[in-house]
């Protein structure tokens, strides 16, 4: 009966993400209280992802992240577009990519594309190059890029990852490292970035683009100087901590917190703002996926979707075979409803099906948590594919010539990629 119960809330909590009438992190409250409710967990262990040393480290580095938005960095990053107004050709346009994926680094990939239209407006509608050719191609560019880098969000894209299926294996040999991601995704970067520095030529030349559909940015106060240096001094201690982890131990899950802590006893950070970072909404979900996750493994509901999938694909089914089927399912999925909901989603079942199978999980979670970013197909994938498709006025179906390669990229560099890092067998 257990095992049913689990299986049904966690059907609930798929069937919720792709909905997405309530914020996710809600939904995984309610599962949370609907296994306690049920007897499946005590109440402290059906709310114990609060304590795991994954949130520990994710809550406080969106506080960092936060405060890193308020330098004047980015400023000074969008700065170098000016420099090249007057400059036409692929220097152009590799320029635009670019800066667009250096500011994917540090901010949302939505503010990222309403800073970048706002100057690609500039170029007009004469020549080769005008805007509406390059949006959609940019969008592609961000989401090759979007916080790839160890560095700010990206530098815990790794526990993220791990938080999703350690509680269905908990072998740690197969925990994903820090720099695993950022590896993984350096030939998807490289390919897709390659194929959308010629393929702009795709799209179509003429329109008008559409600012209205632009979601306005609320203008940062920068920070003065003597506090921007501190934000950037914590930033680098923070950052070498946790990727010196192999000497650091421990502190890599406290050295966001620390960070936070210096920040706000030096009087960068207020108190509230770090509050409200800590307890967004990306917090509590991952919260109580992990708990989800463990209720997977312990009974034995994890093993029973990974033996239906098994017995979906097939006796011995060939590694390769594995990786390209789960990388066209999370291309194709992530280009209808959002980023998290397809990895949250897809990364139990697959940790499910590699433990049924006796496989390394690594290689199809790496998938999974780089190519739900490619949603380029259609608006409803992500945030900034929604601003992209509204502001260049693209009916989806006209643009599939460049979407559509785009896509076929992505599902095989992602195959192959983890084919060779971390083989099933």
């Amino acid at each position: 009966m257990e095992m049913y119960i689990v299986l049904a809330v966690t059907l609930f909590m798929m069937i919720m993400f792709i909905w997405h009438k309530v914020p996710f992190g809600v939904t995984t409250m309610t599962c949370c209280i609907i296994l306690a409710a049920a007897g499946i967990f005590d109440v402290k262990t059906a709310f114990s992802g609060f304590g795991n040393q994954i949130v520990v480290l994710i809550a406080p580095m969106l506080a960092l992240s936060a405060v890193l938005g308020k330098t004047s960095l980015v400023a000074k990053i969008s700065s170098l577009m000016d420099i090249m107004k007057n400059k036409r050709g692929i220097l152009l346009v590799l320029t635009i990519y670019i800066v667009g994926a250096i500011l994917a680094q540090f901010i949302p990939s939505t503010a990222v594309l309403t800073i970048m239209v706002v100057f690609l407006t500039t170029l007009g509608n004469t020549g080769d190059i005008t805007t509406k050719r390059i949006i959609l191609p940019l969008l592609g560019v961000l989401c090759a890029w979007k916080f790839r880098f160890p560095i700010g969000m990206g530098a815990s894209t790794f526990a993220t990852l791990n938080g999703l299926y350690e509680g269905i294996i908990a072998d740690p040999q197969y925990a994903l490292t820090m720099l695993d991601p950022f590896i993984y995704a350096i030939p998807s970067m490289i390919v897709l970035t390659i194929y959308c520095l010629f393929a702009w030529k795709l799209m179509p030349k003429e329109g008008v683009v559409d600012q209205s559909a632009l979601k306005q940015s609320k203008k940062t106060e920068i920070l003065p100087h003597n506090q921007e240096m501190i934000v950037y001094a914590v930033f680098v201690l923070v950052m070498a901590l946790m990727i010196l982890n192999k000497w650091t131990g421990v502190l890599l899950y406290l050295a966001p917190g620390i960070g936070v802590l210096l920040l706000i006893y030096c009087g960068v950070l207020k108190v509230d703002e770090a509050v409200k970072s800590m307890t967004s909404d990306m917090v509590w979900m991952i919260a109580g996926v992990l708990v989800v996750a463990d209720a997977l493994g312990q009974s034995g509901a994890g093993d029973a979707i990974g033996n239906l999938v098994l017995d979906i694909l097939g006796a011995h089914p060939g590694s390769f075979t594995v990786m390209l089927v789960f990388s066209a399912a999370t291309v194709i999925m992530t280009t209808f409803i959002s980023n998290m909901a397809t990895q949250t989603v897809l990364i139990p079942i697959a940790a499910s099906v590699a433990l049924a199978g006796g496989w390394d999980p690594r290689g199809l979670v790496l998938i999974i948590g780089t190519a739900n970013m490619f949603a380029v197909g259609f608006p409803s994938g992500s945030g900034e594919a929604a601003v992209a498709f509204a502001a260049g006025g693209y009916n989806p179906v006209k643009v599939l010539k460049f979407t559509i390669p785009y896509m076929i990229l992505a599902i095989v560099s992602c195959a192959v990629t983890a084919e060779f890092m971390y083989p099933l067998y």
